[in-house]
């Protein structure tokens, strides 16, 4: 058994049976966005003990996006967020207890560029994944409709021939 935390995660409701597969759950909350703006069609789910943050699964993951906001485990890792859009993924260490990448302040106030450029980069991903969400939902709703008019079409030669 490794080293376990706590695992909050947000993907598109199509998705959730791959996460479930991992042991997550869901969460009766809602899916919001960093702007506080409701993820349409988004679920949030939680492994209470995620092993090892669930990384190595979540890493190697493609073609599902999702967010995932871990908390730390004593003694092997911080807080940590991994984001990934299903073709891209992103690590960054996270502020405690919550969803914004950390950027160090060193002693007599120096920022180091590379923690700058990660917190950007987690930003730039997360912005992708969460369009990412949003279009699975509208692709949902799509092929209900490309299905019914492809059958309406089928009905439509049947009735002439």
């Amino acid at each position: 058994m490794g080293d376990r935390c706590y695992s909050t995660l947000v993907c598109a409701e199509r998705d959730k049976d791959v996460f479930e597969k991992m042991g997550y759950r869901l969460e009766e909350s809602q899916a919001l966005s960093a702007d506080g703006n409701e993820i349409p069609r988004a679920v949030v789910m939680v492994d209470e003990e995620a092993n090892n943050g669930n990384y190595d699964e979540l890493t190697a993951l493609t073609g599902v996006p999702f967010l995932v906001c871990n908390g730390s485990c004593s003694g092997a890792y911080g807080d940590h967020l991994i984001v990934s859009d299903g073709k891209e993924w992103h690590y960054s260490e996270a502020l405690h207890e919550s969803n914004y990448p950390a950027v160090r302040v060193e002693f007599r106030g120096v920022i180091q560029d590379s923690e700058v450029d990660d917190a950007r980069k987690y930003w730039t991903v997360y912005a992708a994944v969460v369009a990412a969400i949003k279009r699975a939902a509208l692709h949902r709703a799509s092929p209900k409709l490309n299905e019914t008019s492809s059958t309406e079409q089928n009905s439509h030669r049947a009735s002439t021939n």
